[in-house]
């Protein structure tokens, strides 16, 4: 993996056959907000191979502690496999994964994805929680290192952070990654134009769209969209559109009565909205809101 854009705000950086585009600056002001209020190592992880296994965007306290620079002098191969293993883990389980890695410290990776494309990972890492450095050496087989007695120093000499307060910190981070994908600080740009008439129907559930508009919008013939995109997702272009819509239409119902709901999901007038949705979901927009009134409350 390496960078090929030169905009300082706005890298382009190779991801597999996709072109990963990141806005730095404001995911570096993100990484160093959080490692200056814990005093902890974080960073935004966009490439992995097996000789350079991270390529990053680290927050201000990126460097390594000195525990882990005296552990990487002799045993860097199981630092490596470590984090390759948690990675393949993150990415398997599609959720966040803390762990105490092989030398004692804590760790948390958390795989962000785009339209089930792994796009890289938020970290953050080399943290002491409350356990004694002999807990640490009986529990994680350190005795293959040869002056444990710097290990003990080093060790000792780390900000302690409790593991209660490391769950706290990971589902900080886990609002982090949605901040994140929500306004788009990471993209993917791809060349099928399947990609970009999905996204074109998430992007305007709320517009009069229709297949004309989205062949306009991804410079197709409406034909194309009408045979390419059932093709691509087992849908037709107007199905996936009701869809899509009544999906949205649901979370809309927990807050807004039905006539406000329908006219932000793009249906034509109530009846058709109401007709859609019972269709989909088996119960009316009513009765969908009655049967959740427990959740929010509804004026209908």
């Amino acid at each position: 993996m390496q960078i090929i854009g030169a905009n300082p705000k706005r890298s382009t950086m190779s991801f597999l056959e996709d072109s990963l585009f990141i806005e730095v600056n404001k995911i570096k002001k993100m990484m160093d907000l959080l490692s200056n209020l814990f005093l902890i190592r974080t960073s935004f992880v966009y490439a992995i191979d097996q000789q350079q296994y991270t390529s990053e965007i680290a927050g201000n306290n990126g460097d390594y502690q000195d525990y882990c620079k005296l552990i990487q002098k002799e045993l860097r191969h199981k630092c490596i496999a470590c984090d390759l293993a948690k990675f393949k883990e993150a990415k398997k389980e599609k959720r966040p994964v803390l762990y105490r890695c092989f030398s004692g410290l804590y760790e948390m990776f958390l795989p962000l994805f785009i339209s089930d494309v792994l796009v890289g990972y938020l970290h953050f890492g080399q943290v002491r929680a409350e356990d004694d450095f002999k807990t640490i050496m009986n529990e994680c087989s350190l005795e293959d290192y040869s002056k444990p007695e710097d290990l003990e120093r080093c060790y000792n000499s780390m900000v302690v952070i409790p593991k209660e307060r490391l769950i706290l910190i990971s589902e900080l981070f886990l609002n982090f990654s949605e901040i994140i994908l929500n306004n788009r600080l990471i993209e993917l740009k791809k060349a099928s134009p399947e990609y970009y008439l999905k996204r074109y129907i998430e992007e305007n559930l709320d517009k009069r769209i229709n297949v004309k508009t989205a062949a306009e919008a991804v410079g197709r013939s409406p034909s194309y969209v009408t045979h390419k995109f059932k093709e691509f997702y087992g849908k037709t272009f107007h199905c996936y559109l009701n869809h899509a819509r009544v999906e949205y239409a649901k979370t809309l119902l927990m807050k807004h009565n039905i006539c406000e709901t329908y006219q932000q999901c793009g249906f034509n007038n109530r009846f058709h909205f109401s007709k859609n949705f019972k269709n989909i979901e088996g119960i009316t927009p009513y009765e969908y809101q009655t049967n959740n009134a427990d959740k929010k409350t509804i004026n209908c």
